[in-house]
């Protein structure tokens, strides 16, 4: 019986009293002589026997419904257990492999173990400052590989944890430890149990087991953490002092016994190791930078390569390339300027990755010399990159040794030798880029500083004077001719490219102008001055408070900015005015384009305020992103910027509102033809608050956006380029008025410019005083040509009316004078 059926049980009772009561009633009326019951007895144990019934039925009814819950919860229980063992199999199967996990914190051990090669173990006389750089680059990278390490894995135990917890939650429910009383049903239940167990037993052992190895592998993970981050702190105090004291004598002097030196097959093994760690985890956390410096350079091999095609096809190209040495190989001019901007796209690099983009611009650059300059100073260039690519390779051995100690002392005696020799029988007349004798004459005093100190052996210092002095002279010359470069560049499309093309992205030279802007030029010195003082030690020091003056937090009120946010916040939006306004070029000067061109244009160069826009609102939420100001922080700027706009921006809103309408129903178009208060002229530009158009006598008239709207403007582009044009004439009375109608009808026919449909129409309209008024009507094909065709019609009409001698009325007037006499005269 359930809870249902055992209510409707209970209501049956009340009739069944009622009934035995009336039967009871009748009995004793009817024997009234049979010897009596005491009615209150018999009345007492039948109500008791009532509720006793209903006791019963009730408590029946309690354990079915009771009965039934449970039942319903059990199945629930079975059902999410099934799902979060479902999620458990999935999660097992895709999540992280302890056994790679394992391998990986194995790989960051053995490379932590080669950082510390020179520097913890096998350290020789004294620390070098190269080697202590080398393994403090390797042990950030490390702790960043490990710290990544660790965060997967406390995840991942997150996770089993997880989901640990919630299958042991759902498996301690007590409704699946009540029984069902019925047989049957207790043995459907039991067997359903064994099935569950069955399936949760495997799995609840496999999240225990990857639990517990998960936990081994973290303790493992934090510890070796800990041993990183004491190592790279170590390192960084070696460091520090070292960059106080850099001229400190580490060695003895040359010609002195040495101490413990270690030998030199494991100092070139230790090197190479660590280069290779340097240069691949330093590519690996730039691997976008890298693409975005191979795209660039696509970018700029494309437009050479343009840009030389068409001075191939017009014969321009001069035999000694003068002035036009970017086109001889576009591929290795463009390596040479997107190799020598770029490197500063990256930040604190390695020296061996810095290293190889020299190389790259420093070969390309000597095959583009390859018969350009003259003998002596190609000679002189490559001893130069001779000497510097020998002082770079010996500036990747990380530990000293006596052997490297005297070929230092040849490099800087060849240095301080070159020196002398350019300066003294140099061909200065020769030299295309004066300022290359001043790094030279830097190189000179540097070698030379290296060459005693050396000696004297403050082994740090002279190393590196060594390669700063060898790196000052290559980079100069390198980054003078990338100047020059970009310079050739841009004059050369200045001089060929009149109007806007497409091989060249569209790029307005009128615009850019003839020279690199002065900006690339500071921007060049600046980088240099940055990779010459990235020799010494002192420079990551000294440039350490720079760095904590932009990235230290300040607070402001309620808000917590750093200086590296609020220039990041100008950069983006300096970044996106700049996009917007290149992308301006494709929609500027169109009247040397061609018809073709022009029409293609025209269709862009409708929604180009509607990109410019989109653009800059981008930019502008993409800054307030980085710059970390919250949303309720701009509600309060827009809420502000709305009490402005109500007290004095009316009209600059109406303005961009204007704009925006424009840009959306394009009632002109870029380069339609307008006429405005009687102005005829060409629309140039349409911007944010107003358009300029220009007339077709040179002047350009700025227009507001909003009074561009609500003035009569005429648009004479939206009808198929055809014009309708009216000559009007006037004839004498006594002219044949059908002849004149066949000539100028057969005039008409013979100009290609006017058109045959609709039909030219001649039509004499009004007698006047003296003359019959004509008007003739055609329809010129182009918008152009309408003065043109006009003018060249009134010529071929006085022509041919000479030619048949039909005379024009001219206005005349009458005039009687009356004499002395009263006889008058005409």
């Amino acid at each position: 019986m359930n809870f249902f059926s055992g209510y409707k049980y209970l209501l049956k009772i009340p009739l069944i009293c009622i009934l035995v009561g009336i039967a009871v009633s009748s009995y004793g009326q009817q024997n009234s002589k049979v010897k009596q019951i005491d009615s209150s007895t018999l009345k007492k144990s039948f109500v008791e026997r009532m509720q006793e019934f209903a006791k019963r039925s009730a408590q029946q009814s309690a354990a079915d419904f009771k009965a039934d819950k449970t039942q319903l919860v059990q199945e629930q229980v079975f059902v999410e257990i099934k799902k979060i063992l479902q999620k458990a199999k999935l999660y097992l199967k895709t999540s992280i492999d302890t056994v790679q996990a394992q391998k990986e914190l194995l790989s960051i051990q053995a490379d932590a173990e080669i950082a510390g090669d020179g520097v913890f173990n096998n350290t020789g006389t004294a620390h070098t400052y190269r080697n202590l750089t080398a393994t403090s680059k390797i042990l950030s990278a490390l702790l960043k590989r490990g710290q990544s390490q660790k965060n997967s894995l406390d995840n991942h135990k997150q996770q089993l944890s997880n989901l640990k917890y919630k299958l042991d939650s759902l498996s301690s429910i007590k409704e699946l430890f009540e029984f069902p009383t019925d047989s049957v049903q207790l043995s459907k239940y039991m067997q359903g149990l064994r099935v569950l167990a069955y399936e949760v037993t495997p799995i609840d052992s496999a999240l225990t087991k990857a639990i517990s190895s998960t936990q081994l592998l973290q303790n493992q993970t934090n510890l070796e953490l800990f041993k990183l981050e004491n190592s790279h702190d170590e390192a960084n105090l070696y460091l520090k002092g070292i960059s106080g004291q850099l001229s400190k004598k580490e060695f003895a002097n040359i010609w002195e016994s040495t101490g413990y030196f270690r030998p030199i097959d494991q100092i070139f093994k230790q090197a190479i190791a660590k280069g290779k760690l340097n240069l691949l985890y330093f590519v690996q956390s730039n691997v976008t930078i890298i693409g975005c410096t191979l795209l660039l350079f696509i970018i700029c091999f494309t437009y050479l390569r343009s840009l030389k095609k068409m001075y191939e096809e017009r014969e321009l190209l001069k035999d000694d390339l003068e002035g036009q040495l970017v086109l001889r190989y576009p591929f290795l001019s463009a390596l040479v300027i997107i190799t020598n901007l770029s490197q500063f796209l990256f930040g604190s690099s390695p020296f061996i990755f810095s290293l190889i983009f020299w190389v790259v611009s420093a070969l390309s650059l000597s095959i583009l010399f390859r018969g350009f300059i003259t003998k002596y100073w190609m000679m002189v260039w490559l001893l130069l990159l001779s000497l510097f690519m020998l002082a770079a390779l010996d500036n990747l051995i990380l530990q000293a040794t006596r052997l490297e100690r005297w070929l230092m002392i040849v490099l800087a005696l060849m240095g301080v030798i070159t020196g002398l020799i350019v300066f003294k029988t140099g061909k200065r007349n020769e030299l295309k880029e004066k300022l290359i004798l001043y790094s030279i004459g830097l190189m000179f005093f540097l070698e030379l500083i290296s060459l005693i100190a050396n000696v004297f052996g403050s082994y740090n210092f002279a190393k590196a004077l060594l390669v700063a002095g060898y790196l000052n002279v290559v980079i100069a010359i390198m980054f003078l001719w990338t100047v020059r470069l970009i310079n050739e560049g841009i004059k050369l499309a200045f001089s060929i490219y009149t109007k806007q093309d497409k091989k060249l992205f569209y790029v307005n030279f009128e615009r850019v102008g003839q020279d690199a802007p002065i900006l690339l030029y500071l921007l060049l010195v600046i980088g240099w001055f940055i990779l010459f003082g990235r020799n010494f030690p002192e420079y990551s020091f000294l440039i350490e408070p720079l760095r904590g003056f932009f990235s230290d937090e300040r607070t402001l009120g309620s808000y917590t900015f750093t200086i590296n946010n609020l220039l990041l916040f100008v950069l983006i939006l300096s970044i996106s005015v700049l996009v917007s306004k290149v992308v301006s070029f494709f929609a500027t000067d169109q009247r040397t384009s061609s018809k073709q061109d022009h029409n293609t244009r025209k269709g862009l160069g409708s929604w180009i305020l509607l990109i410019r826009i989109a653009i800059i609102v981008l930019g502008l939420f993409l800054a307030f992103a980085s710059a970390g100001i919250p949303m309720d922080k701009i509600a309060i700027v827009l809420g502000a910027l709305g009490v402005g706009i109500g007290f004095g921006l009316q009209s600059l809103v109406n303005n961009l509102v204007s704009g925006l309408i424009i840009a959306f129903e394009k009632p002109v178009n870029l380069g339609d033809m307008v006429e405005i208060a009687g102005k005829d002229g060409t629309v140039k530009s349409i911007g944010f608050r107003s358009s300029i158009i220009s007339t077709y006598d040179g002047a350009e008239i700025v227009m507001p956006n909003g009074d561009l709207l609500n003035s009569h403007l005429v648009n004479w582009s939206t009808g198929a380029h055809k014009r309708r044009t009216a000559i009007v004439l006037q004839l004498t009375h006594d002219s044949d008025l059908e002849k004149i109608r066949d000539i100028l009808l057969k005039l008409l026919a013979t100009d290609e410019r006017v058109l045959s449909h609709p039909e030219p129409l001649v039509l004499f309209q009004d007698f006047k005083d003296n003359r019959i008024e004509m008007k003739l009507f055609y329809w010129t094909k182009q918008l152009k040509d309408v003065a043109e065709v006009k003018s060249d019609l009134i010529v071929g009409i006085n022509k041919v009316f000479a030619k048949h001698a039909i005379v024009l009325s001219l206005p005349q007037q009458d005039i009687y004078i009356h004499g002395a006499d009263g006889k008058k005269s005409t």
